[in-house]
């Protein structure tokens, strides 16, 4: 009895090893065929991504491609995979799926003639179609516009809620003294030395508690320097791996634009770019074992919406402690939480250039200077702005269900960042156990 037991309990961990290195070269095949296609990667600017459409002849290749990959991928048995392997089978149907919709939307394209629209997709006839397709791109989670505008407006009503409340424990009864005594010059720093130590504080606060919430890892040194060339429609600020900069190593920029830096932006926007945002994500995917998808495909709504959601956790990790710093989170939670309800406008029901910017005055006080520049980005990047805040949000839900399983808030932490580059929506279906 023992020997037949045994005899089964080898027959199945034998098969199993068989269907993981079948699955394994289902993964390097994938990689392998796809990028033997010629298509071209969708980027920020909606227009460069019409003109870069293929012919239908190439779009054919490409859909014969997936719909075989599709069917390649069926028969695996799920059972069998460990919980790594499932994000991996969750991944490949994703990319099946989303790059068929997208060919879908090609072909219609080239045979109504190829004209690129201006001002928003909204001009175009299957408008609804396409700017679903890019809320899903960016996003990687199955979201329609509607919600993204309904969850972006009641974000909205919150952020203001709490600046108003700032304001009163700030002293503050006018709302323009409040605005005005913000623009005062003890807020922004002219000095650059100044700057780079104070990001050096931050720093070393951050690296001594990231520990509380976040796996450890050995983080390399980040460099702190300013953006070069930085100008009117400049961010605040921005990550570079060392892979893809000519500096040699990890580096973070900071927008000096006008000689001047913000004050209150500093502690979130470190905290997004470097640790335990940007700079954090890279250290921990660098640390993960080779596999065949890795490296390979990207995703907005993981990489920004992970460096958004991590902005919320700064009074956790020593931060946020002087109240202005906090008011700096929310005056710029309010130009996210507000481009998703003014991008939706444009490309999904027609707002134009002035009704954007209406939305933005009613919303958004004493931020006029940036306004132009927001509205012309969501214009220009359909899509792109809400990986942000969408991808926070199904970030927050993965890690309330991690919770509800029973694991602690370090180790739900690990969940997201131990899969690397993977849609968000494969990682919450996971979670809840949806195979």
């Amino acid at each position: 009895m023992r020997l037949r037991t045994l005899n089964i309990l080898l027959f199945f961990c034998v098969t199993a090893f068989a269907q993981n290195a079948v699955f394994d070269d289902l993964c390097k095949e994938f990689v392998k065929e796809q990028g033997h296609l010629d298509r071209v990667e969708t980027g920020l600017d909606y227009k460069i991504n019409f003109q870069n459409i293929r012919d239908n002849y190439e779009l054919a290749k490409q859909e014969t491609f997936y719909k075989n990959f599709s069917e390649k991928i069926k028969p695996v048995i799920k059972e069998k995979l460990n919980l790594h392997e499932l994000i991996r089978l969750s991944q490949l149907k994703y990319e099946c799926d989303l790059n068929l919709e997208r060919i879908t939307l090609e072909k219609k394209w080239n045979d109504s003639g190829r004209k690129i629209p201006e001002g928003g997709l909204h001009t175009m006839e299957n408008y609804k179609e396409w700017y679903s397709y890019l809320v899903k791109f960016f996003t990687s989670v199955n979201i329609t516009p509607e919600k993204v505008l309904e969850y972006g407006q009641s974000e909205v009503d919150k952020i203001k809620k709490e600046i108003l409340l700032t304001k009163a424990q700030l002293g503050f009864k006018s709302e323009e003294d409040f605005y005005t005594y913000l623009k005062k010059d003890t807020f922004f720093f002219t000095d650059k030395t100044k700057i780079l130590k104070r990001y050096g504080s931050i720093d070393s606060t951050v690296r001594k508690n990231y520990k509380i919430l976040f796996p450890e890892y050995k983080i390399a040194e980040i460099g702190c320097m300013e953006w070069p060339d930085a100008g009117v429609n400049t961010p605040p600020g921005i990550y570079l791996n060392k892979s893809n900069n000519p500096f040699g190593k990890d580096v973070f920029q900071f927008n000096f634009y006008g000689s001047k830096h913000n004050a209150r932006c500093m502690e979130w926007l470190y905290m997004h770019e470097a640790i335990p945002g940007h700079h954090f994500q890279f250290t921990a995917k660098a640390g993960l074992k080779n596999e065949p998808l890795k490296n390979h495909l990207f995703y907005f709504g993981n990489a920004e919406g992970w460096a958004c959601y991590i902005e919320d956790l700064g009074k956790e990790i020593g931060l946020y402690k002087n109240p202005y710093s906090y008011l700096g989170k929310l005056e710029w939670d309010l130009v996210r939480s507000s481009r998703l309800v003014m991008e939706v406008g444009i490309h999904y029901y027609g707002w134009s250039f002035d009704k954007a910017m209406q939305y933005w005055k009613d919303n958004i006080k004493g931020q006029d200077e940036i306004a132009a520049r927001e509205i012309n980005r969501i214009t220009n990047w359909a899509g792109q702005a809400l990986c942000y805040k969408i991808g926070a949000k199904v970030i927050k839900e993965i890690i309330a269900q991690e919770k509800t399983d029973g694991v602690d808030i370090k180790n739900a932490h690990a969940y997201i960042l131990n899969h690397g580059d993977v849609p968000l929506q494969c990682l919450l279906n996971c979670s809840r156990g949806e195979k």
